[in-house]
């Protein structure tokens, strides 16, 4: 009667299998071997499991700067491969910095056959600082059931014998070097390829001219110009530059943008006019970061852009911190004054981290050009301004016209800097 009782009471090793499965897969490998305690029935379940997660917590648990257990970690790697049994869809390995040494190209040259039929996601992260970097592993392009890769630290090479990820949809590709003929030859060989993710340093010119591609994120080092002129159905495109000479040679029609540049340096030069005018005609969703509102070029330019997306829905600007305040108030009057500009902004998020009266100036063109306006949040995250002077900006708020009766103002001050390019 104990032995029934106990069974009916025993409900984790009554569960099915499909709820076994999808509790195993969003557990680290550690979690996982944890899981072999929890009845007799478990004891080799996580041996089946379809995903193997090697994260920076199994990492950190060996002291890095011991060159004794660098053969210790990728044995275990080794073993738990060994003794699996069944498929593996997803395999990841995230190595904090300083560890990366531990994981040779002989190790993945040792662990990818064991995956390379069925694995459909594949993360090789941080497997080695800039100094370790090595050449892609021509095994990795062996896996032809990927959906999504992601790894960085390498040299980017394709062999010849390539002959593409024909189910690839996402591929992240963070601090890596290569030729810009390297990502044409990948492209070319992904023909589903819906979102692409690429940090990288001293890459020239970048052209991509993907078809399927519909979600873009650049982070570019010193790259000259950047051309998307075939990239058709992109719709959503984030670019953070560092250091650049570059521009953005041509950009398909899109939706959603996303704009940081950590640098002093013209828009303009980024972004020729010419561009705007063609490109952004579609657009619903803008963000802008580390905008110089106190430079009287990118204040004018940036009225340019919001004068060149007729479909704009939704706008959040960030100034760039610490922006050195104007010495001199430029009357900017007749560059807003704008008889046909009709914006159809309904939510306007705009976080001031310097004091502007271009920053005033701007909202004030803002509310008197949008109709459809529902909200504007407006932050101020800076310190320096007294009672008397935030009393003078939210008088100057009230007392602006507003072209929508329904338009909501809401004025915050926060003394403290928040984080920039989230959204």
């Amino acid at each position: 009667m104990m032995n029934k009782k106990a069974n009916k009471n025993d409900r984790i090793s009554n569960l099915p299998s499909n709820v076994i499965d999808g509790i195993l897969a969003n557990l680290k490998i550690r979690d996982q071997v944890r899981t072999s305690i929890l009845s007799r029935k478990w004891r080799y379940m996580w041996t089946s499991s379809p995903h193997l997660c090697f994260d920076r917590d199994f990492f950190e648990r060996f002291p890095h700067h011991e060159e004794d257990f660098v053969p210790v970690v990728s044995k275990i790697i080794t073993d738990v491969l060994m003794i699996h049994d069944g498929p593996i869809h997803k395999f990841s390995i995230d190595i904090t910095p300083g560890y990366a040494f531990w994981i040779s190209m002989e190790n993945l040259n040792t662990w990818i056959p064991f995956m390379s039929k069925d694995i459909k996601h594949l993360e090789l992260l941080t497997l080695g600082a800039p100094e370790y970097e090595t050449q892609t592993p021509d095994i990795l392009f062996s896996c032809k059931e990927l959906t999504f890769l992601k790894f960085s630290s390498f040299y980017l090479s394709i062999p010849p014998n390539f002959h593409g990820f024909k189910k690839l949809l996402e591929l992240h590709l963070y601090h890596i070097e290569f030729e810009s003929s390297a990502i044409e030859s990948l492209m070319s060989g992904c023909p589903f390829l819906e979102k692409l993710n690429i940090d990288c340093d001293g890459c020239d010119y970048l052209v991509i001219s993907s078809t399927s591609l519909k979600v873009l994120v650049l982070q570019l080092f010193a790259t000259k110009s950047i051309c998307l002129k075939k990239a058709k159905n992109l719709i959503d495109f984030t670019l953070r530059v560092h250091p650049t000479k570059g521009f953005i040679k041509s950009l398909p029609k899109i939706k959603k943008f996303s704009l940081a540049n950590w640098i002093k340096e013209s828009y303009a030069d980024l972004i020729p006019p010419r561009v705007l005018k063609r490109s952004f005609s579609s657009l619903e969703y803008l963000k802008w970061d580390a905008l110089c509102l106190n430079d009287k070029g990118d204040f004018l330019y940036f009225v340019t852009v919001l004068k060149s997306c007729p479909r704009l829905i939704e706008l959040v600007i960030n100034q760039r911190y610490k922006d050195v305040d104007a010495t001199q108030v430029l009357d900017h009057s007749k560059e807003l004054k704008c008889r046909n500009c009709c914006l159809k902004l309904q939510t306007v998020d705009i976080h001031l981290s310097a004091y502007s009266q271009n920053g005033m100036s701007l909202i004030q063109f803002i509310l008197a050009n949008s109709p459809s306006l529902e909200t504007l949040n407006f932050w101020c995250i800076y310190a320096e301004l007294d009672a008397p002077m935030l009393l003078n900006m939210s008088k100057d708020l009230l007392r602006m016209e507003r072209a929508s009766p329904k338009a909501e103002v809401n004025f915050v001050h926060h003394p403290y800097p928040t984080p920039m390019f989230t959204r």
